[in-house]
This record gives C-alpha cells, sequence and structure tokens, in this order.
C-alpha cells in the first residue's frame, strides 16, 4: 500500500528546503566569497623608510576601499575620498626605491576607478583591483624581513 503525502505538508517541506537554502548562501557570506578582512594596520607597523613613508596613504586607501559601495552615488563618495590618498602616495613614488612599482599600481588602479566613476563605467572589479593591490603592499611592508 502506497502512502501519499497530504499537498499541504509537500508545500511546507518545499518551503523549508528553500529556506535551508537560502540561509546556507547567507551563511557562507553570499557575496562571492567573500572573506573577512584583517584589521587596518597601524603606521607604526610598517617598515621603516619608505614603507613607513607611504603608510599612511596606504591605510587611507584601504580604509575607503574597504568601506566600499556599488550603488552610484556610494561609490561616487568612494572615488571622491580616495582622491588625498592617490596624491600622498603619487608623490612617495620618486623616493619609493623597490616599492615605486608597487605604489604606481595602486594609484593606477585608483585612477582607473575614478575614471570609470566619472564616465558612469565603474565596474566591481575596479575597486577590488585597489584594495589587492593595496593589501599585497601594507602586506609585504608589515611583514618582517
Amino acid at each position: 500500500m502506497m502512502l501519499r503525502t497530504p499537498p499541504s505538508i509537500r508545500m511546507a517541506a518545499a518551503a523549508a528546503a528553500v529556506l535551508a537554502v537560502a540561509g546556507l548562501a547567507a551563511g557562507c557570506g553570499g557575496g562571492g566569497g567573500t572573506t573577512a578582512t584583517k584589521p587596518l594596520p597601524a603606521v607604526e607597523t610598517f617598515q621603516a623608510g619608505a614603507c613607513r613613508d607611504a603608510a599612511s596613504g596606504l591605510v587611507d586607501t584601504l580604509r575607503i576601499a574597504r568601506r566600499g559601495n556599488d550603488k552610484p552615488d556610494g561609490i561616487k563618495l568612494v572615488a571622491t575620498d580616495l582622491i588625498d590618498p592617490q596624491e600622498k602616495l603619487y608623490d612617495q613614488i620618486p623616493t619609493a626605491g623597490e616599492f615605486a612599482p608597487d605604489i604606481e599600481k595602486i594609484t593606477t588602479a585608483i585612477g582607473f576607478l575614478r575614471l570609470r566613476v566619472d564616465t558612469s563605467t565603474y565596474e566591481p572589479k575596479l575597486l577590488t583591483e585597489v584594495t589587492t593591490t593595496t593589501e599585497a603592499l601594507v602586506n609585504r611592508c608589515t611583514s618582517s624581513r
């Protein structure tokens, strides 16, 4: 003898399955595999020399980029707020020695982000590029040699 599940129970089971999948996705971050970010380092933790000279610009860039906001008005504010750190970092390039190419990558990434925001062709990967290039140099400048 075959038992039939009442429709109301089938619907409740389906709804529970949908909620379980949604909860699982939310619990996993739901943001394309984003991970927790490290706290911003103190300027004093940067190696002396070029790294320490660029530290405030790097920390400011990370703070602003991590605040990221892909909504049109939000990303415009991020782009505007990145002007000062971009200028600070750009001024450091001539004296940055071995770190000059890294600082140049960061200032270029910020420049592309700002340009694309101004021309209404912004894509989220531009903010990701600013963040990843800055984090790479911060990690290099704060690790012990």
